[in-house]
């Protein structure tokens, strides 16, 4: 679950969307900023518990009136704020300290299929992360909010992975300095600092449809399970589908030729979502073919990154581009939240003027080196 049910939850819930999307701002960029300090695979299981606290956004709900009452304003921010704050940094840091070891572990286990084993480990996360809306709407509506009925599964899961699946590279992993590190990419500096950018943009534009989607749903007119996590499902079922085959034709033809390709096909499809208004049948499948598109810019950016860095510093290089991308890509939400109430409402307007950066990280991806496709 983690802060990918936040987006509906504000919806659910009647927050304020502006402050809403400074919340999820603020915690992106303090959480995901610390990425690099997390690459350690033993901090895995704590950061999957940490990241289903989610679940208790929807009890709280109906404490609100007490909260505010209860406990202090910070900085605007009631008390019932204060409390979504701390849950959702919670489950931000759980996720942070999960993906870099993830990814690198993923990316590690083959030098020439590093893009289609970093693909499977995010096509299987992102199961879970486009179900995560669908699941947590389905309990919040049916069992009167009490979506911490869900931590039990949880909990079983965890125990089971505690016991049977602990990494053993753990406890053979040297102490290595993250600065070392980071000083060690001095080479490959602008190649690094280019998919940074791409993958800054890439998240940004991403999060920035994902929170406004309950609205522009409703806006379009569309069905309310649209809006209540079937389109952000379906755009991350597209993602899945499309991740591990992309990833393993990125592997023979390509990952410069390939990312480039995904950029371009991402921005089109992302402005025919946001600017067209079709049929449900039809909007259901451009989702699923924009999902494909938009999902993979990430899995192979971070592939190529990691073959571009040298071997020792692979999860740096995630942790960087997982981390350090996502936590400036965080700032959208408190930007499209802002231009939504400014633009009287119009979260249309708001995706499309979004949509530019799309043009400009296809730019950004023809300054990648190409030699990196002959080393495939």
């Amino acid at each position: 679950m983690g802060t990918s049910v936040w987006p509906v939850y504000k919806t659910l819930a009647g927050l304020d969307v502006a402050k809403a999307g400074w919340i999820a701002t603020i915690i992106a960029m303090s959480g995901t900023v610390m990425q690099p300090l997390f690459g350690a695979r033993r901090v895995i299981l704590a950061g999957t518990l940490l990241t289903s606290l989610a679940l208790l956004l929807g009890p709280l709900t109906d404490y609100q009136a007490a909260l505010d009452r209860l406990l202090p304003s910070v900085f605007g921010l009631s008390g019932f704020y204060i409390v979504m704050f701390i849950i959702l940094a919670a489950g931000r840091l759980g996720q942070d300290m999960f993906h870099p070891a993830g990814a690198g572990l993923a990316g590690s286990f083959s030098a020439r299929r590093g893009s289609m084993f970093l693909a499977i480990f995010i096509a299987v996360g992102s199961i879970g992360f486009g179900l995560s809306q669908i699941i947590f709407c389905t309990v919040y509506h049916h069992l009167n909010h009490h979506t911490e009925i869900l931590l039990i599964p949880v909990l079983m899961l965890w125990a089971c992975i505690w016991k049977w699946c602990r990494p053993t590279e753990a406890l053979q992993s040297k102490k290595i300095s993250v600065f070392a590190s980071i000083k060690s990419l001095r080479p490959i500096a602008g190649s690094i600092f280019a998919l940074f950018l791409i993958l800054s943009i890439s998240a940004g534009v991403n999060s920035g449809l994902f929170f406004l989607m309950p609205e522009f749903a409703h806006e379009k007119g569309y069905p309310v399970w649209l809006g209540q996590g079937g389109a952000f499902g379906l755009i991350i079922l597209g993602a899945t589908l499309f991740m591990v085959p992309m990833g393993h034709l990125a592997d023979r033809v390509g990952r410069r030729r390939i990312l480039i390709a995904m950029m371009i096909l991402s921005t089109i499809s992302y402005h025919a979502i946001v600017r067209l208004t079709l049929p449900v049948p039809a909007f259901v499948v451009l989702c699923i073919l924009g999902g494909a598109f938009l999902g993979t810019v990430n899995p192979l950016g971070i592939a190529l990154g990691q073959r571009i860095a040298p071997r020792e510093n692979v999860s740096i290089v995630s942790a960087i581009l997982m981390g350090w991308a996502w936590c400036l890509g965080g700032t959208v939400p408190s930007i499209v939240g802002e231009l939504y109430v400014r633009f009287g409402h119009n979260a249309s307007r708001t995706l499309v003027w979004l949509g530019v950066a799309n043009i400009v990280m296809v730019f950004l991806g023809f300054l990648l080196p190409k030699m990196e496709d002959k080393t495939n």
